[in-house]
């Protein structure tokens, strides 16, 4: 667990006393303000918002609290890494949350200590976990050169920025319900102008944190029993098993290979000359299209010519890549200049971290 957004929906009198007397609060709109005064008890950002609506004609407003939270910070282990999910229960979180809400004097006076944190929703879960990798800008190009075109209907995020940067940077894909983000944590630090410690700078250079963030609506496509709550999303077997389960679906299980070693596995297959020679042009049009999305989208596009060969998406993707997983092997490969034959499928770092 990375950060989640709770709201809840208090009486007007509570809105106007919080609106009054919560400290820097900044006018965002007509109907919201925020203030980060807070952030340092883990609670980074507290909103007020009024939301305004028309029944049989006449017009009504309901007003929310909401926190947006960083678990880590709130446990008192640091801003930096992730919330250690083996070292506290999502009791003790929620328990150390209200103790948090305490220790706001505004907050306490409108007794919102009193409630317990079950009347707050959850609006975003970021799950997330850090691996330790020896090329964590390979890794995140690996990422971005893989992603498949039209899962779940995801777009690359569009980010002002030089494109051979952002491939070893970030890998940002998002819809109307989830985004995908999987980043190097030692540069996004950099970019974000923050200190990195000392002793922990070696290991934050080898961090890729992988992290889907679970949107409003994201939250209710899950249907879970427990509805919009927060604390399933603070339980470690939960959160491993649905980063595990969207990881495997978006890049598979198969390994990266250099180019070199994907021609010699190719050429050594059972499979007929035509379709080794169609296997090896995809290899080279991925690197051409700058990723495996770019060059789906392509063959998705009447309008973009791509070889005959591939047909349309659904040809492409079952006669031609499964080509490729029979094989054990990525259709993304490694540049033969790194000098590195092999490495693990994302999925597999995941898991063996």
């Amino acid at each position: 667990m990375h950060t989640f957004e709770a709201s809840c929906n208090i009486p007007p009198s509570v809105y106007r006393y919080l609106h009054d007397n919560l400290p820097n609060l900044v006018n965002v709109s007509q109907c919201v303000v925020r203030t980060n005064y807070y952030s340092a008890k883990g609670i980074t950002q507290i909103e007020l918002r009024i939301h305004e609506y028309f029944k049989y004609g006449v017009r009504l407003q309901k007003y929310f609290l909401i926190l947006r939270c960083n678990p880590s910070i709130i446990m008192g282990d640091g801003k930096v890494f992730l919330l250690d999910m083996e070292k506290y229960t999502s009791a003790e979180v929620l328990a150390k949350l209200q103790k948090r809400i305490h220790e706001i004097n505004e907050m306490r006076y409108v007794r919102l200590d009193k409630q317990p944190v079950s009347i707050f929703s959850a609006n975003r879960a970021d799950v997330a976990k850090d691996i330790l990798v020896d090329f964590p800008q390979l890794v995140i190009w690996l990422c971005n050169m893989s992603f498949p075109f039209k899962y779940h209907n995801m777009e690359r995020k569009p980010i002002r920025k030089d494109r051979d940067m952002l491939y070893i940077e970030s890998c940002c894909f998002s819809n109307g319900s989830r985004e995908i983000n999987i980043y190097h944590k030692f540069i996004e630090l950099i970019n974000n102008h923050k200190m990195i410690p000392s002793p922990e700078e070696e290991r934050i250079q080898r961090t890729v944190r992988l992290e889907i963030q679970i949107r409003k609506r994201g939250i209710y496509n899950m249907k879970l029993p427990t509805k919009r709550s927060i604390k399933p999303f603070l339980e470690k077997d939960f959160c491993t098993e649905y980063l595990k389960k969207e990881i495997r679906s978006i890049f598979g299980i198969y390994r990266f290979v250099s180019r070199k070693k994907a021609v010699d596995i190719i050429n050594n297959s059972q499979y007929k000359p035509y379709d080794k020679l169609v296997m090896l042009s995809i290899i080279t049009m991925i690197h051409q299209f700058r990723g495996l999305y770019e060059l789906e989208k392509s063959i998705d596009d009447v309008n973009i010519n791509t070889p005959l060969q591939y047909g349309d998406l659904k040809t492409f993707r079952t006669r031609w890549l499964k080509k490729f997983y029979r094989l054990g092997i990525s259709p993304v490969v490694l540049p033969d200049v790194l000098n590195i034959d092999e490495m693990p499928s994302i999925y597999e770092l995941l898991t063996n971290n």
